[in-house]
């Protein structure tokens, strides 16, 4: 009888211990303390994330933030709005400009002593002079401010005020003011949900004293998403990007360029695409140019760059800038995303076409020989010092390497360097040398191969 006791006390304790851990309070601390970037955008929604996949109650942003990029900002609501866990704004000191615009997305808003709110009028930096943005832009983000309000229960007029000087709000803000609340303010304007001097103390009023805090702290990852997605990071990554695919389009076969060069594309695409910046429309920009780039290379033009080829780097340079910028982005940032991308190309077009001038001088070769037919229209040979190869002019062979437009090719036992007169021919085509000018040999489908 005992040990049948025993045996029911022990399953009780059991039952209640399960129970305590599965109703075990969680709630994950998400800090904003500094100006709001794109790695900003990146932090939140894998903070957002991590607290949805560890069963949390609730997420607590805290804000202490002068503002930040309008574009980042309204890529970090949209990830606030996505939350799949309730959300809280802890206002720790400030929640200015596009900090406001945090603040308001969340669930509810909460003040620690001397807490802010407002004052989100966009602003651009010309030169070392503050200068307040267009009409339109102060008009989208008035009626951005005023539908996030909306969305969350809250007065839209005081959202509106705070972006818009000329909103007036009788016994609160004056025509030609913005809007800044404080604690008090918040709370009549239904703003704030109440006041907390700590975050024991905030979740004491949300009914989770005794939840267990979780601070997310940023990853590596976030670190690596906002240097890529800088001027310094998209500039590396456009430049060796579009470098390598130059390299691996003019040089036979396939090797470590052009590797590097879709590492780098993919680089560029994924951390814009984090941070809600990149669409398939950049990478619509992107392939359509890479297309473009292949044709002319491959068919339309033998040793000239043309009209396609151009066409086909402008729009590789729009997929890049589209990627870059977004409907908030200032004139002088959109400027600066333009001149990354001009350079980035140049220096890539540069250097690829000194690499085809240079390499065949050295012995820096993998897997063949690499020609500069694109620089001079030579071809360089390894067997140049033969005397029976003064004229080649009519011989047939076989590619042995797709031409694009230069390759190899086998002509009587002989591997020689040739240029196709009409763009890529595969490799195993049937081809005959048609021009030998030093040793510059031209070649073209034999008629057999045509038929």
């Amino acid at each position: 009888m005992r040990t049948m006791h025993r045996i029911a006390a022990l399953s009780l304790a059991f039952v209640l211990a399960v129970a305590v851990l599965t109703s075990a309070q969680t709630a994950y601390v998400l800090r904003v303390d500094e100006e709001i970037r794109r790695g900003t955008v990146s932090y939140l929604g894998q903070g957002l994330r991590a607290a949805a996949d560890g069963g949390a109650d609730v997420v607590i942003v805290v804000l202490s933030t002068p503002g930040g990029e309008l574009d980042a900002a309204v890529a970090a609501r949209d990830v606030l709005f996505d939350s799949a866990v309730p959300t809280v704004a802890y206002v720790n000191r400030e929640a200015l400009s596009a900090g406001a615009l945090l603040a308001i997305t969340c669930h509810r808003i909460y003040f620690a002593p001397g807490g802010v709110l407002g004052a989100a009028t966009p602003v651009y930096l010309e030169g070392d002079t503050m200068r307040e943005a267009p009409e339109k832009v102060i008009s989208a983000m008035r009626a951005l401010f005023a539908s996030t309000a909306e969305a969350r229960g809250r007065e839209p007029t005081v959202a509106e005020a705070m972006v818009d000087r000329d909103v007036e709000i009788p016994s609160l803000v004056a025509a030609g003011k913005l809007l800044t609340l404080s604690a008090g303010d918040a709370a009549a304007q239904g703003y704030s949900d109440g006041d907390a001097a700590t975050l024991s103390a905030l979740l004491a009023q949300l009914d989770l004293a005794s939840a267990q805090l979780v601070r997310y702290d940023r990853r590596f990852l976030d670190s690596l998403v906002a240097f890529l997605t800088s001027s310094l990071g998209a500039a590396l990554l456009i430049t060796f990007g579009v470098l390598g695919l130059l390299t691996e389009m003019l040089v036979p076969g396939f090797g470590i360029s052009g590797v590097i060069g879709l590492v780098c594309l993919g680089l560029f695409f994924w951390s814009h695409g984090l941070v809600g910046m990149a669409g398939w429309e950049s990478i619509t920009y992107l392939l359509g140019g890479i297309i473009a780039v292949l044709l002319e290379i491959f068919v339309f033009t033998a040793v000239d760059f043309g009209i396609t080829g151009l066409a086909g780097l402008f729009l590789i340079g729009l997929g890049f800038y589209s990627a870059m910028v977004g409907p908030f982005t200032s004139r002088e940032h959109a400027l600066q995303a333009i001149g990354l991308v001009a350079a980035g190309l140049i220096v890539s077009l540069s250097v690829s076409l000194v690499l085809l001038a240079k390499l065949p001088k050295t012995r820096l070769r993998l897997g063949g020989v690499i020609l500069s037919s694109a620089v001079s229209g030579r071809a360089f040979d390894r067997d140049d010092t033969d005397p029976q190869a003064a004229s080649s002019v009519g011989k047939r062979g076989v590619a042995v390497t797709d031409l694009h437009p230069v390759g190899i090719g086998l002509f009587d036992g002989r591997r020689m360097d040739v240029i196709s007169e009409g763009g890529h021919v595969s490799r195993g085509a049937l081809i005959e040398i048609v021009e030998e000018t030093g040793y510059r040999k031209v070649v073209r489908r034999t008629e057999e191969e045509e038929r």
